[in-house]
């Protein structure tokens, strides 16, 4: 290959990538919260709040790849808890499902079924429990 055609090939690459940059699909959860991040997704938390222990658990280790704010001792403006502003300057208040997120943001989680965890998941036998996730909660249903 000559060194115009790789120039080309590049080139009709990045135009590609380009045209679906709108539409982001997040392979993880890792990914869906950079995206979040890129979007100017801001969540605000507080180390007292049970809701925003929640919404932290839906993102896990991922939570770190957010813009978080810290309202432990308050923050102006933040009337209720989790609350999160977006790019577009809207906001809201309450645990928000990967869903919600992904629609207000334009980012995508791609994982296969409705949340994280049931990528390559085996089902499970029908003496063990059986694991879904709905809106960003795990639900275990034992038989």
């Amino acid at each position: 290959m000559t060194r115009g055609m790789r120039r080309l090939a590049a080139s009709i690459g990045l135009a590609l990538l380009a045209s679906a940059a709108r539409d982001v699909v997040a392979s993880t959860v890792v990914d869906f919260a950079r995206c979040l991040d890129r979007k100017g997704a801001v969540y605000y938390t507080a180390d007292w709040c049970p809701h925003c222990a929640r919404q932290n658990r839906m993102f896990g280790a991922a939570l770190r790849y957010l813009r978080v704010v810290d309202c432990t001792n308050g923050c102006d403006g933040i009337r209720s808890l989790p609350t999160w502003r977006f790019g577009d300057g809207t906001s809201m208040s309450g645990v928000a499902s990967f869903e919600v997120l992904a629609s207000r943001t334009g980012c995508k989680l791609d994982t296969g079924g409705d949340e994280p965890g049931e990528r390559g998941a085996a089902p499970s036998p029908t003496t063990g429990p059986n694991v879904r996730y709905q809106g960003g909660a795990q639900i275990i249903e034992v038989r």
